[in-house]
């Protein structure tokens, strides 16, 4: 039976954490790709790996800790002041006992930081 899609992360994670990159392979299509966002931070001089490239920078990390569930997402629209407000987003959703735990939101920090800024000025 096939693996769903959870199930693949679950694997891929667990496999990451433990080193077992033949494994980890399995889970990859040919054109795979790590891209590294927020866009703005430019990705340590490389915003886009393939899984070989992948591996240099993973064997530099102690770590890599199991993720329960990710979204990605974006949002578009104008501020209060008529400023439009572009950005975008990965949620972290954590679960205890089948029931959402806990919800951290990353944003484009670049970006806010930019935003904040010009608000401070116009204000």
């Amino acid at each position: 039976m096939a693996l769903t899609h959870r199930e693949i992360v679950l694997e891929l994670f667990k496999s990451l954490d433990t080193r077992d990159y033949p494994h980890v392979q399995r889970f990859l299509t040919p054109e795979f790709r790590h891209i590294i966002l927020p866009k703005s931070m430019g990705g340590f001089g490389m915003p886009s790996r393939n899984w070989e490239q992948l591996q240099v920078l993973l064997k530099g990390l102690d770590k890599v800790t199991q993720v329960y569930a990710l979204s990605v997402y974006y949002s578009n629209g104008k501020l209060q002041n008529g400023s439009p407000y572009t950005n975008e987003y990965i949620g972290i959703f954590k679960f205890k006992d089948n029931q959402l735990d806990s919800f951290e939101e990353m944003m484009d920090s670049k970006y806010m930081s930019r935003l904040f800024l010009e608000r401070r000025r116009e204000a």
